[in-house]
């Protein structure tokens, strides 16, 4: 992994790393962490469990470390993953028009909310998509993650529209997409 840059001080035990496939493992593990600590309150333990079994693979990773439309951040505490922003270069549902990324996923360890992390990554995922040529990002969010919806309003993103039902096990959302300029 590269080391892109330490943030300011207030968040100097954290270190960005880019991703490539050998962090494949890693990222599975962090993958299945993260979402079963974000929607623990939300869904079962098994419907999480058929969601990471289906999705948080090994393989999975590995293919989306090895796609040169995607961009994979870790930030690394003392070692660890405790984040993981990842963008790809993709059309904006609605907008194909536009210059845009995805904002795939920006994921934190809750023992990291509060601590600035999640405004770091955000701003390096904005920095990094204008820096590709890309003049906005989108992302898609469950209409049940009021945090990350509260998160990315403070950002500057607005709802343009529904996204696509997700499935969670037997679990089925409602999500919707957001889009700023960058």
């Amino acid at each position: 992994m590269k080391i892109v840059r330490l943030f300011n001080e207030v968040l100097e035990n954290y270190q960005f790393k880019i991703a490539d496939p050998e962090s494949a493992e890693k990222l599975t593990e962090f993958w299945k962490q993260s979402f079963e600590e974000a929607y623990h309150d939300i869904h079962s333990a098994t419907d999480i469990l058929a969601y990471s079994a289906r999705n948080f693979t090994n393989e999975a990773a590995t293919r989306l470390l090895s796609d040169d439309n995607c961009t994979c951040t870790f930030a690394m505490k003392a070692g660890k993953v405790v984040g993981l922003s990842v963008i790809i270069k993709n059309d904006c549902p609605g907008r194909s028009h536009l210059a845009a990324s995805e904002l795939k996923q920006l994921y934190l360890l809750s023992s990291e909310y509060g601590t600035g992390l999640g405004k770091a990554m955000m701003e390096d995922s904005i920095r990094k998509t204008r820096e590709s040529g890309s003049s906005h990002l989108w992302l898609c969010v469950s209409n049940l993650n009021f945090r990350a919806f509260r998160f990315y309003q403070k950002f500057g993103f607005t709802k343009i529209g529904n996204g696509p039902m997700l499935e969670v096990g037997l679990d089925r959302l409602l999500s919707s997409i957001m889009i700023r300029e960058v």
